[in-house]
């Protein structure tokens, strides 16, 4: 805001003196930390975003007690700390987060402050803090989530040597990466998943899909390969072999049996038809790609592509007979 007081004017506070002799060094050096401050926390936050989570708690840490709004440093200081998975410093930072929030802030920090105890094994104050976030929800689906969690830590607290509740939250958000695709903090988190469970084929062929990204195809097909040995009727990962040796390594033969797979496990995959036409055509069978082509269009009509390969086939057939 403006100060609109003259150096001259009557200070404000009412001591009677000029503004000069009174409160205007104190005022503006209020005005020079509130922009220290800013530039502090915009810092911090862009800290956050490159995952440099140390660095940004220290700089959050500094200005903690010099801002309106502390409850929304302690929620980045909780959430640094949760990047870095020390989830009991998380908890203790979302606690002092709810001390300090406004009513409308409550729930969503009850719940993170849940996960955050979920997470470090505090099963018990977890199931409290979600109990609690559960009295302040009206949505009908988010109380039934909130529940489904309040279930399965009262479960967890019946086999501590395990947490399943931190597994089912690291692999939550190693789908989120996906999704943004932020695909090393995905595989990261994924391979460090599989160290846990190596023949979840979910998480198998999720981490096959962030080497593919990645242009790891070896890696990506060795992945593919153990989720398809695991549960044959994956069909995504024969079609994604499939896609690698087609596409990356050239090796059509190889490409053809594993859309051949795909289409045995699901008759009606429409993209793996489509892509046994590619197969075949760069073979040389022009025949065979025209019939995969015919295919894609019976279970799919107006597939652009599929029309267009169609068509130019059938003209080549025409000028070979």
């Amino acid at each position: 805001m403006i100060n609109l007081v003259g150096r001259n004017d009557p200070c404000p506070c009412g001591s009677g003196s000029k503004y000069k002799n009174c409160c205007l060094e104190k005022d503006s050096a209020s005005h020079v930390d509130a922009d220290e401050v800013s530039n502090v926390k915009a810092t911090a936050f862009k800290k956050m975003s490159d995952r440099l989570w140390r660095e940004a708690i220290e700089d959050f840490k500094t200005i903690q007690d010099r801002t309106g709004q502390p409850y929304l440093i302690f929620e980045a200081i909780a959430a640094c700390y949760d990047g870095e998975e020390d989830y009991l410093m998380a908890a203790e930072f979302f606690e002092k987060a709810l001390a300090a929030c406004p009513p409308q802030s409550r729930a969503e920090n009850l719940y993170r402050l849940g996960v955050s105890r979920g997470c470090a094994g505090r099963f018990e104050k977890a199931g409290v803090a979600f109990q609690e976030c559960l009295s302040l929800t009206t949505d009908e689906s988010q109380k039934r989530h909130l529940s489904e969690i309040i279930r399965q830590l009262q479960s967890e607290e019946n086999r501590p040597e395990s947490n399943f509740f931190l597994f089912q939250v690291q692999i939550q958000r190693a789908f989120s990466e996906m999704e943004a695709e932020d695909y090393n903090s995905a595989c990261l988190r994924l391979e460090n998943l599989i160290r846990i469970a190596p023949d979840n084929p979910a998480i198998l062929y999720n981490l096959g899909v962030a080497y593919s990204y990645l242009k790891r195809d070896d890696e990506a097909i060795a992945v593919f390969e153990k989720v398809v040995e695991i549960n044959p009727s994956v069909v995504a990962a024969h079609y994604n072999m499939g896609q690698i040796w087609l596409i990356s390594k050239r090796d059509f033969s190889k490409a053809l049996h594993c859309f051949n797979n795909a289409v045995f496990h699901r008759p009606d995959y429409v993209g793996a038809h489509h892509q046994r036409g590619v197969a075949y055509e760069l073979m040389g069978d022009l025949e065979k790609a025209a019939e995969c082509y015919r295919k894609t269009l019976e279970l799919s009509p107006g597939t652009k592509q599929a029309e267009e390969n169609l068509a130019r086939i059938s003209a080549s057939l025409q000028k070979q007979n």
